[in-house]
């Protein structure tokens, strides 16, 4: 189990192999349309099932407690103050919804990448430095440049599979 320094979040080992349970606290839940006040999500750490061995639920009852007493400690300091900045007001970042939005652009992105991919690397390699290279790219896709900026640093170009561009576009086309 492992328990981060700071914030309300924990993970340990889950049944699947490279995969963790997740526990993250939060200030509000979008189960219930975002009530304020301290949560806990579980979650795989790939976003599929979460699966653990019977064995381990001792070890999950436990991170539950402990990231669940963290929550609760920062709720008592900084809560309300929370609630009616991000809660009580739209769009809350943490909401499926947004968080949804926010994955399939970032999709979009690499789909914009995948079909200009060319002209994208022509422009990388002609540029004298990083910020001319992000600002053609930008021009070049209608996006921010400091969205390119921080997907281009980031960017899995064995993303651009066959398999992976299929499994992208019935993402996107699901929408």
């Amino acid at each position: 189990m492992a328990l981060s320094d700071e914030d309300a979040h924990g993970t340990m080992p889950s049944a699947r192999r490279d995969r963790s349970v997740v526990v993250d606290g939060w200030f509000a839940s979008h189960a219930d349309s975002g009530t304020p006040g301290p949560h806990l999500r579980l979650r795989a750490s790939d976003f599929e099932d979460l699966v653990i061995r019977t064995d381990q639920v001792p070890m999950l009852c436990a991170l539950l407690t402990a990231v669940a007493e963290r929550i609760d400690a920062r709720w008592a300091v900084d809560g309300e103050r929370y609630a009616d900045e991000v809660v009580r007001r739209a769009p809350d970042p943490q909401d499926p919804e947004v968080e949804r939005a926010a994955a399939l652009a970032r999709l979009r992105f690499v789909a914009d990448v995948g079909a200009r991919a060319e002209e994208v690397l022509a422009l990388v390699r002609a540029a004298d430095s990083t910020d001319e290279a992000v600002d053609a790219v930008a021009a070049l896709l209608d996006a921010d440049p400091a969205d390119v900026l921080v997907r281009l640093a980031r960017f899995n170009l064995l993303g651009l599979t066959r398999a992976a561009t299929e499994r992208r576009w019935q993402l996107i086309d699901g929408d």
